[in-house]
């Protein structure tokens, strides 16, 4: 018979198994199509940079008047690194969030070739793949949390629908860790809602609990004000400002594909998206802002062919009885 502490490390022991054999389940059912995805895109990517569209956009940021903002998830370590090393090699300059609400509501002329970095949803990895180069580098950030995901289980839902995968298993940071990346001095903390809600969906009491209790929550666990935003997927209904404004905060980001400039509007700022696990070529196009522009067209001309294949197939199952003569 096993004792109790031995009977405690067995069950710890299969549940840490469970999880190991999940997560490998998971990389597993992924790599192929991810690795095909990134094949094709890298090309794509790599005739974009040849074509020169890359270079002009480049031109554009570091002669203009403007501000690069790029936002991030998770990216692997070895990604961010080149990311970075590739903004450094060609000039940029990175400001903080309190720099960039100097240029947004002071209009403070940026430096050439100012850039903006935030990261999305507090996901975990960042302690490990993210902060160690930022800190070294004195690189500010901003981190977008969504609280009740970070104070609850750690599980983004739109990842778990099938509950299919260990409790055990966090996606987010949790307050802990939310208490000790704040005290950085690279870092600023910013809201993503309290449960990562959709602006565009919900109704104006939803909206107003979603930014006060966030800002409440992030502000009692740092002991800092809160003045940042991001709509979460970018997505917003076009009366946020005002709430916004209300509840103290003075700069809302979304995910539109441009640069900043001292005209932009405060809760209405662009940025450009990195995504995660992508090629090198990849991510430089979307570093300069011309990935969504190429991408985008054939995204939605293969969504048409889709929605056009499913309406032929449902018509081929059930097609209309011919009339009587």
């Amino acid at each position: 018979m096993l004792n109790e502490p031995e009977l405690e490390y067995v069950i710890r022991n299969k549940v840490r198994n469970k999880v190991s054999s999940w997560k490998h389940e998971a990389r597993e059912r992924v790599r192929l199509p991810s690795r095909v995805r990134n094949y094709l895109c890298g090309l794509l990517a790599l005739g974009l940079i040849a074509s020169g569209r890359v270079r002009r956009e480049k031109k554009k940021a570091l002669g203009g008047d403007v501000v690069t903002g790029i936002y991030f998830h998770k990216p692997n370590a070895r990604l961010f690194m080149r990311c970075i090393h590739w903004l450094v090699k060609n000039g940029y300059q990175f400001i903080s969030a309190s720099e960039l609400l100097e240029i947004l509501h002071d209009g403070k002329t940026p430096p050439k070739g100012a850039v903006w970095l935030s990261f999305d949803d507090g996901c975990k990895e960042i302690i490990e793949d993210v902060l160690p180069l930022i800190h070294s580098e004195k690189i500010p950030v901003t981190l977008f949390i969504p609280t009740g995901i970070v104070e609850g289980d750690g599980r983004f839902p739109w990842l778990h629908r099938d509950a299919s995968s260990p409790m055990e298993f966090r996606d987010a940071l949790a307050v802990d860790d939310i208490v000790r990346v704040a005290s950085c001095p690279e870092v600023t903390i910013g809201s993503h809602t309290v449960t990562h809600a959709v602006m565009s969906g919900l109704e104006e009491q939803e909206s107003r609990v979603e930014l006060a209790e966030s800002k409440r929550a992030l502000e009692a666990w740092t002991g800092a004000e809160v003045a940042c935003f991001a709509y979460p997927e970018g997505r917003f209904g076009g009366r946020e400002a005002a709430l916004l404004k209300q509840f103290g905060y003075l700069l809302a980001a979304t995910t539109q594909n441009s640069f900043i400039t001292r005209e932009t509007q405060a809760y209405l700022v662009p940025r450009f998206s990195v995504a995660d696990d992508i090629s090198y070529p990849e991510a430089i196009c979307n570093l300069v802002g011309v990935w969504r522009p190429a991408i985008d067209p054939l995204i939605h001309a293969m969504q048409r062919v889709r929605r056009i294949t499913i309406l032929r197939h449902e018509k081929a199952r059930d097609p209309k009885p011919s009339r009587s003569s």
